[in-house]
């Protein structure tokens, strides 16, 4: 099969849906991340991908795109040297809102190897049941109906085809020396 057959999501679309999933843990953890808030430095809240794996990816590309930027916890700075280096902050605030992001041009992320890195974070929160663990209001139209891993009835219920995602998905992933989200 070739490349050329695959309907595929936007990026931006995907870039958007981490972007939700940033917000709505922002919301999660509002009460217990308030050591680390600041009007003035997050405006827009403070989320904690808590080196878990799932939202470690979707920071990264976050962080990638500039939806993102990193915070630094007020003890980090007291580390020294190779020791302060070495140590990764779990904590962000996002740089643009939602509308920002709907509205942001996210062309030069528009590449096949981008979408499968990108599909590969997304497929991190599909739960063992084949659902995702979130989805925005937009997800339905923006990814869901543009991209053939998925198929939704006329119901508007989302299936997630594994078998889609392996033959598509991860045979690119496999064939990648290099495995990053970077603008083409």
């Amino acid at each position: 099969m070739t490349q050329a057959s695959f309907r595929n999501a936007p990026v931006a679309a995907l870039i958007y849906e981490f972007l939700y999933d940033a917000y709505r843990m922002i919301g999660v953890d509002r009460s217990h991340l308030s050591w680390l808030s600041d009007e003035k430095a997050t405006p827009l809240g403070v989320f904690d991908h808590g080196f878990t794996s799932k939202w470690e990816w979707s920071a990264s590309i976050l962080k990638e795109v500039g939806a993102i930027i990193p915070i630094e916890p007020p003890d980090l700075p007291a580390l020294r040297g190779d020791a302060r280096r070495t140590v990764s902050t779990p904590f962000y605030t996002p740089a643009m809102t939602l509308e920002a992001c709907h509205a942001t041009d996210f062309s030069s992320f528009e590449a096949f190897d981008n979408y499968c890195y990108a599909m590969f974070t997304l497929d991190q929160h599909v739960a063992d049941d084949d659902h995702l663990s979130f989805t925005s209001p937009r997800f339905l139209d923006a990814v869901a109906a543009r991209d053939d891993i998925f198929e939704v009835d006329a119901f508007c219920r989302v299936t997630y085809s594994r078998d889609r995602f392996n033959e598509k998905v991860m045979t690119r992933w496999d064939e990648m020396q290099v495995r990053e989200f970077k603008a083409t």
